[in-house]
């Protein structure tokens, strides 16, 4: 897991719209990179509001068992790979159907739509993901996505709702997410300290974002990187030390994935 400079790195990154493009989900384009990631030995962990069952089967499909998954933007870790420990699972936060009860009263005041309102037909038209995979994705522990369909000058109103009762609320690349305090900022940092620990050094780390909701990730990285979203606008701020894609989706991701391995080398 070492780079030619002897220093182990973890690279954290988010799914839609970043290692997946967002209209087609398709992965291809970071291909090529994500070899290079794999040929040096360096863990990725897929950082997603996707469930644990979305990203169990992706990370099949790109063979990367070998890493813990942040599941629903950090309200569940998957702890897999050699270098963490045994297999296990964390739940942290507040359990969805608390959520769900606090949404209910909610609704009474504001006009949303969560994937418990919308259903799997629902879901279904709104993420364009067949019905296995659109019922996966309603397969939550500690989040709730939802449409927001009221005045967009209320989600601040909407927001203090949330806060008063303990909840988030943070803005994804399709969906508005509520959730019970825990980030994917957290969530790596637990990853990392467990890596060091059990590693007995000190990783280097990368954080691949292109949302609001990345941005305490990308906070927490020696290497952030934001992705931009079709429109060209980027919706993450970084450090210095980061860099910004010039394109969208997974070529974006394999262009900077491969300009920090030539940096950190």
């Amino acid at each position: 897991m070492m780079t030619s400079t002897d220093s182990p790195v973890l690279l954290f990154t988010d799914v839609d719209g970043c290692l997946l493009n967002k209209h087609d989900y398709s992965y291809a384009d970071a291909l090529p990179a994500l070899q290079r990631v794999k040929t040096r030995r360096i863990p990725v962990v897929l950082a997603s509001s996707k469930t644990a069952s979305e990203l169990l089967r992706l990370s099949d499909e790109l063979e990367l068992q070998e890493a813990p998954l942040i599941c629903e933007n950090g309200a569940r870790i998957l702890w897999r790979g050699s270098d963490f420990g045994e297999q296990r699972s964390t739940v942290g936060g507040i359990h969805r159907n608390e959520i769900l009860n606090h949404l209910q009263q909610c609704s009474k005041s504001f006009r949303f739509r969560s994937f418990e309102d919308l259903g799997v037909e629902g879901v279904m038209q709104s993420t364009d993901l067949p019905r296995n995979r659109a019922l996966d994705a309603m397969a939550r522990e500690g989040t709730e996505p939802l449409l927001w369909d009221d005045d967009p000058d209320r989600i601040a109103e909407f927001r203090m709702h949330l806060s008063a009762a303990g909840l988030t609320l943070t803005r994804g690349g399709r969906f508005w997410h509520v959730a019970g305090g825990m980030t994917k900022g957290l969530a790596m940092m637990e990853v990392v300290s467990e890596f060091n620990q059990l590693a007995g050094a000190t990783a280097q780390t990368i954080a691949i974002g292109d949302s609001p909701i990345d941005q305490s990730m990308l906070d927490c990285a020696n290497y952030p990187v934001g992705i931009p979203w079709a429109d060209g606008s980027c919706n993450v701020t970084f450090s210095e030390a980061g860099m910004r894609a010039t394109r969208t989706g997974a070529a974006g991701w394999a262009e900077t994935v491969g300009l920090l391995l030539d940096r950190i080398d």
